[in-house]
């Protein structure tokens, strides 16, 4: 028995709505040193939901308006609790009603923690009232079929094949 013909060796099965993005899918895994000698692309039927399983939206409890204010609390509170220890250290900054290095930094986070958190607020705010206004474009429902691309390759370049089929934008991948 061969050395070749011993060795492991891992799948991968991608699904294609266009050809064209099949055969880009095989010549990109060629560039990298896969032997696409073997590959087989089958043309497939894809239902609605093999068609839509790209285009789920991801789905989040907080709005996006709730995850920009807290970010801007991070960031401000981070940014003011090092602007504030800097400026205390060189005695540019301090408070009457703060005594000691402690009191001074909560202070400067909890300023800063608050500002940080309406600027969020406000920008996320912004974000989210553009992101309604534009009107989601609806994809192109080809009605056509689909085509299913398997390659053997070894396990060193399983991963950074998955990355190359899903940037050409598989429905769906196996390992």
């Amino acid at each position: 028995m061969t050395r070749e013909a011993s060795s492991e060796h891992i799948w991968i099965v991608a699904l294609y709505e266009q050809e064209a993005r099949a055969n880009e899918l095989l010549d990109r895994l060629s560039a990298i040193g896969v032997d696409t000698s073997e590959a087989t692309t089958l043309r497939v039927e894809l239902n609605d939901q093999m068609r839509a399983a790209k285009f789920t939206p991801l789905e989040t409890p907080f709005s996006i308006t709730m995850r920009s204010l807290v970010a801007g609390a991070l960031i401000g509170a981070t940014v003011a609790l090092l602007g504030g220890i800097s400026l205390y250290a060189g005695g540019l900054l301090l408070l009457p009603f703060a005594d000691g290095l402690f009191n001074h930094a909560l202070a400067c986070v909890l300023a800063g923690g608050a500002l940080g958190a309406i600027a969020g607020a406000l920008l996320g705010g912004a974000r989210q009232r553009q992101q309604t206004s534009i009107p989601v474009q609806q994809m192109q429902q080809v009605k056509s079929d689909g085509y299913l691309v398997t390659v053997r390759m070894p396990p060193p370049l399983a991963e950074q094949a998955e990355e190359i089929a899903r940037g050409l934008g598989a429905k769906q991948i196996l390992l």
